[in-house]
């Protein structure tokens, strides 16, 4: 049977196309999308009217929906997954971006390319109706001119064009920094001692049942070459401060904030500030909003570094 991916770990065919599922769906829903496909064509499940030919199809189906799943869920796949999932969301936005250039440009672009057209034809019809050498070379002139403003509104569009797709650039960054901040709102980073932990490891399949206690888990991606830590992606980020405040006095396991929220635990000491009046904690002479606009200053200069 076929491999499922090439040389360079990507698939041959779209792991969630096959499954029928988004490609910004949760390992639970990659797991209902596997299992309802695999009774659906599992050869155990099938009729004895089939023929050979549907059978063998409905078996390439089923290996099909196997190894999409294990595409999207083994660790071996892990890194191939994120590569692959950062071409599918490029690849998103490229799309979007040259639909809305098109909506945008297309009339333009008409109406240069109509007005040129227009011109030359022009040009040339009075060209051709002409005499006389005065009139040929005020014909050229035209011409002449017509092809310079020709080239200086090509020159123009092209400008456009490539102002255009630096903005495109500009936006995909953003959204894609936007994004990976977003989530990592969402996300613990945890390390354990295996000295302690029963059995030496832990799993994903440990760890989500652990996490489940603080909210519903989106994902779990095993850490370094130790084996004893670990990132959880929680469905919600108010699932996140539960969990680490759980952690912080346990000698087995500690959980940490990841991006912004690690950059405020990292400069208030992993500690809650109370708004318990119009001053804050640091001092009398300081109200609510200065306090807020300071934070956020240290904030934004911690992140820069």
């Amino acid at each position: 049977m076929a491999s499922f991916t090439r040389k360079d770990g990507m698939p041959i065919k779209d792991p969630y196309e096959i499954l029928g599922i988004q490609s910004t769906a949760s390992e639970s829903d990659i797991k209902k999308a596997y299992r309802s496909l695999a009774l659906k064509l599992h050869p155990d499940k099938q009729s004895g009217a089939l023929t050979d030919a549907q059978r063998e199809e409905l078996d390439r189906r089923f290996h099909e929906v196997k190894d999409a799943r294990s595409f999207l869920l083994d660790t071996e796949h892990a890194q191939a997954k994120k590569k692959y999932n950062a071409n599918l969301e490029s690849e998103r936005l490229r799309h979007a971006e040259e639909q809305r250039r098109e909506q945008t440009m297309s009339s333009r672009r008409k109406r240069m390319r109509d007005e040129l057209k227009m011109r030359e034809h022009m040009a040339k019809t009075s060209a051709g109706g002409s005499s006389g050498g005065a009139s040929s070379n005020e014909n050229r002139f035209d011409v002449d001119r017509l092809r310079r403003e020709g080239e200086r509104l090509r020159e123009e569009y092209s400008k456009r064009e490539a102002e255009v797709d630096a903005e495109r650039k500009q936006r995909m960054a953003v959204e894609r920094a936007t994004k990976k901040l977003d989530k990592e709102d969402r996300q613990v980073r945890l390390k354990w001692s295996r000295k302690k932990v029963v059995g030496g490891v832990h799993t994903k399949q440990s760890l989500t049942s652990i996490m489940t206690d603080f909210g519903e888990v989106e994902e779990v991606e095993m850490l370094g070459s130790k084996g004893n830590a670990a990132l959880i992606t929680f469905r919600h980020e108010s699932s996140c401060k539960p969990c680490v405040d759980a952690f912080k006095t346990s000698d087995t396991m500690r959980a940490t904030f990841v991006g912004r929220r690690k950059v405020d635990d990292t400069l208030y000491g992993n500690q809650e500030v109370v708004d318990d009046g119009p001053t804050s904690r640091r001092g009398g002479d300081e109200n609510l909003d200065d306090r807020k606009l300071r934070q956020a200053a240290k904030r934004e200069r911690l992140m820069r570094q």
